[in-house]
């Protein structure tokens, strides 16, 4: 298989970290010579950077590992797999890495998983800058995490919940590119919440909502809890 159907298998592999040493090493080379490979590489970098914001580490079992590869044998052996367009199993092999990604978070460290609810992404007037905010199980603590963005030097980032029509209220400044962690009353978030950043002076706006202009925004998902 060759042409940029294969360049894009190949890029998103490398970027998994599923390519052999050999092949990993050709496309390390690669990537300083061939500018349209490289920016399949940052694609698919992109692309799945998203479960590096939401999806914490953890150092696998030996036994989960032994699992999957007995299920693959024995999947293997009773399986007679037809002849498919290469671009049939691209879309398969992606989506079962993804799988198999989630799925081992979750049997793994089922308490992580399930302590980091993804509620909204905060989007601004560049598509690939946005903000990722995930809630734990208690629903009293907000986590906000930067993708492709650089904190300003000589100003701050504003976080802002607004609820309906109610007046917009303030969970704080956005200090770490990574790590932003914003405590919430009980009750706050239902489906008319929106979460806001504003860019403010240093040390925040000086008035009861922002006095900067908002950047970036995006709606809450999550349903309301009872009593909310």
């Amino acid at each position: 298989m060759n042409g940029p159907e294969h360049d894009d298998l190949m890029a998103a592999e490398y970027v998994l970290g599923l390519s052999d040493p050999e092949t990993r090493l050709r496309l390390d080379k690669r990537l300083t010579e061939d500018d349209a490979f490289a920016a399949e590489v940052l694609h698919w970098q992109k692309a799945f950077s998203g479960i590096d914001l939401i999806t914490p580490e953890a150092t696998p079992r030996a036994a989960v590992w032994r699992q999957i590869e007995r299920d693959i044998n024995r999947h293997a052996a009773n399986t007679k797999l037809p002849l498919r367009h290469p671009g049939f199993w691209l879309g398969w092999g992606l989506a079962a890495a993804l799988s198999g990604l989630l799925l081992f978070t979750y049997l793994d460290k089922p308490e992580i998983s399930e302590a980091q609810q993804p509620i909204a992404v905060l989007s601004g007037t560049q598509p690939d800058a946005q903000f990722v905010v995930t809630l734990d199980r208690a629903a009293s603590h907000l986590q906000l995490s930067a993708l492709n963005i650089t904190l300003p030097q000589n100003k701050n980032l504003q976080l802002w919940l607004i609820r309906g029509s109610a007046p917009p209220r303030s969970l704080g400044l956005i200090t770490h590119p990574d790590h932003n962690v914003f405590p919430l009353p009980p009750g706050t978030l239902d489906h008319q919440t929106v979460l806001a950043i504003s860019l403010e002076p240093v040390g925040g706006s000086t008035l009861s909502g922002p006095s900067g202009p908002v950047i970036f925004q995006g709606k809450v998902t999550r349903r309301s809890s009872p009593g909310a």
